[in-house]
C-alpha cells in the first residue's frame, strides 16, 4: 500500500474544503494524531480507517491511492511526434498519435499518402474489429478485392469491417492525409 498517496489525498481534500484535521476527524469519526500521522505518510491505517476515510471524502477506497491526473502526460505533443517511412511501403508516411496504456485500446495514426500511389489489398492494419478512417485533406479511393471502389473526401469518414480486403488509391497530384484508427497495428 502506498501510503503517499493517500496522504497526498487527505491533504488536497482538507485544503481544498477549508477543513483543519479536527474538523476531518469529526467527521470521520478518526483521531486527530492517527490523521496527523497519515497526513505525514507515516502510520498504518486499519481497512475500517481506509473506509472512514474514503466515505468522508465521499471517493471509493481504490481512488484514494491512485495517482492524481497529470494532465501534461496525457498530451502527445506535434514536436515529439516523429515520422516513419518504410522501406517497402515509401509511398506512406506514419505518425502514431496515442500512446497505448492499459484503459486505451486503440491506435490513432496519421498517413500521409502520397501522390500518384496505391497500397496492396493487405490492410495497413490487421484485426479483429473495425478499422476507421477519416480524411483529413485531399481525395482518396477505397478499392475493395472484388472490384468495387468509394471515392473519399475531405471530411469523410469510413469504417472497415475486419473481413473486408481492400486497398487505397491516390490517383491525384497531391498528397492524402488520412487518420486511421486500429486497435491492433501491424504495419506490413
Amino acid at each position: 500500500m502506498e501510503i503517499i498517496q493517500l496522504s497526498n489525498r487527505l491533504v488536497e481534500y482538507r485544503k481544498s474544503n477549508n477543513m483543519t484535521i479536527k474538523e476531518f476527524s469529526e467527521l470521520s469519526g478518526i483521531s486527530t494524531a492517527l490523521l496527523s500521522q497519515l497526513e505525514r505518510g507515516v502510520g498504518n491505517p486499519s481497512l475500517s480507517v481506509l473506509n472512514a476515510i474514503s466515505e468522508t471524502m465521499n471517493t471509493s477506497l481504490s481512488s484514494l491511492f491512485e495517482e492524481p491526473v497529470v494532465l501534461e502526460n496525457l498530451v502527445r505533443r506535434s514536436d515529439g511526434l516523429s515520422t516513419i517511412v518504410y522501406p517497402c511501403r515509401d509511398n506512406l508516411e506514419f505518425q502514431l498519435l496515442t500512446t497505448r496504456t492499459a484503459t486505451l485500446n486503440i491506435n490513432l495514426v496519421r498517413i500521409v499518402f502520397h501522390a500518384h500511389s496505391e497500397t496492396s489489398y493487405q490492410p495497413l492494419g490487421k484485426n479483429i474489429s473495425d478499422d476507421v478512417i477519416h480524411i483529413e485533406k485531399g481525395n482518396l479511393t477505397v478499392q475493395t478485392d472484388d472490384g468495387k471502389s468509394i471515392l473519399l473526401k475531405k471530411g469523410d469518414t469510413m469504417r472497415i469491417p475486419p473481413d473486408l480486403r481492400y486497398k487505397f488509391k491516390n490517383i491525384s497530384v497531391h498528397n492524402v492525409v488520412m487518420i486511421f484508427a486500429t486497435n491492433k497495428l501491424e504495419v506490413r
